[in-house]
């Protein structure tokens, strides 16, 4: 059986989900690392050779997931920086997977079904995880600051993004759910 255009179409966009999942699921590692050496690890003297960066990279995954590093770790912005990180990594992950299994009914040619309807679910779910998320790291941030500064970042722009991002996916998912019904309706009509 030939494929159509719209099935092509997801081949190519689960493989393309299916590499920024494992890329995002590789990064998760680092993030510890990367965050709480503030930068330190890509400075570089001019004695030194730019091809030592994949072995400093590998130092960073091995020295951020020391006890000693989260217990005395000097900045406390540093640590909430990164357990928010961890955080959102772990929901867009979710996020992706759920994509990919959309995407996978798709291929098989049935996308209304009931188990995409429960995955947009899902996603729409974590985004607002990640919205709330964001949210209280902004509240500490303005606690811990005392300024306004907190107000003008990325984080701050986390906020409505992802929240419309999960209204959105409801929104699909709700279509899907609708979809799926009236399909099984037509079935059971003879």
């Amino acid at each position: 059986m030939e494929r159509t255009a719209v099935q092509k179409l997801a081949r190519v966009l689960r493989a393309m989900v299916i590499i920024v999942f494992f890329c995002n699921l590789a990064v998760l590692f680092f993030i510890p690392g990367m965050v709480l050496m503030q930068g330190e690890w890509m400075n570089l003297t001019p004695y030194e050779d730019p091809l030592e960066l994949p072995v400093r990279l590998l130092i960073v995954f091995a020295w951020c997931w020391s006890p000693d590093v989260w217990v005395f770790a000097e900045n406390p912005h540093a640590v909430v920086l990164t357990i928010f990180l961890l955080f959102c990594g772990v929901c867009t992950a979710v996020i992706l997977w759920q994509a990919k299994k959309v995407l996978d009914t798709m291929l098989e040619g049935t996308p209304f079904q009931l188990r995409n309807a429960q995955a947009l679910n899902r996603a729409a779910i974590c985004c607002w995880i990640i919205s709330g998320a964001a949210l209280v790291r902004l509240i500490l941030w303005l606690f811990m600051e005392r300024s306004p500064a907190p107000l003008f970042t990325y984080n701050t722009l986390f906020i409505p993004a992802f929240l419309m991002a999960g209204l959105l996916f409801q929104v699909m998912s709700a279509l899907f759910r609708q979809a799926a019904e009236l399909k099984e309706d037509q079935d059971l009509t003879i």
